[in-house]
């Protein structure tokens, strides 16, 4: 959602910069294909996943050296329970319906992502279940220790689970 936002942002003051309203003209965009659904959980290719990317952010990042980084939690780590990787929920985060980010948006999501229509499954296949641990703290149980927990969770879009229960997309689109 950062991400978006000041992608969004810089955009609009570029184009405010280089474009008066006297000299309006449409913009021309061409991509190698069109994205084949909005379902961010439903098709794990190219286009879709590019374009998917510009609405919802992951759980983690990558930056431009392929690092691992904060993404929507602030921080990680495996608990005292080699089975149970803890992640941080970052706190002040909104949806663009206005609601908050949360725990609960962090699980639904990755349960959303596990179902067997997600093209995204594959990534969740160490996940036994996550488990919303306080309003922003998510752990997520493994079946048997995994140190690249966090590699998978650069992949995994979140959505709120309050607009996905209100317009009937808590299945992923087949």
């Amino acid at each position: 959602m950062i991400k978006s936002l000041l992608r969004a942002s810089t955009a609009a003051v570029a184009l405010m910069l280089t474009v008066s309203f006297a000299d309006a003209r449409p913009i021309k965009w061409a991509r190698s294909a069109d994205a084949l659904t909005f379902d961010p959980h439903s098709q794990n290719e190219g286009p879709t996943t590019n374009l998917i990317n510009q609405v919802y952010e992951t759980i983690l990042e990558r930056d431009t050296a392929a690092k691992l980084g904060p993404g929507l939690a602030e921080s990680w780590k495996v608990t005292a329970d080699p089975l149970v990787w803890e992640f941080k929920i970052r706190q002040g985060i909104k949806f663009h319906g206005g609601e908050a980010l949360t725990a609960d948006d962090v699980v639904f999501s990755l349960e959303r992502a596990a179902q067997p229509t997600s093209d995204f499954k594959g990534y969740l296949t160490f996940m036994d279940k996550p488990i919303k641990f306080d309003d922003f703290t998510v752990h997520v149980k493994t079946k048997g220790p995994n140190p690249l927990v966090p590699n998978y969770m650069s992949s995994i879009m979140v959505m709120s689970k309050k607009w996905a229960e209100a317009n009937s997309s808590v299945t992923v689109q087949d």
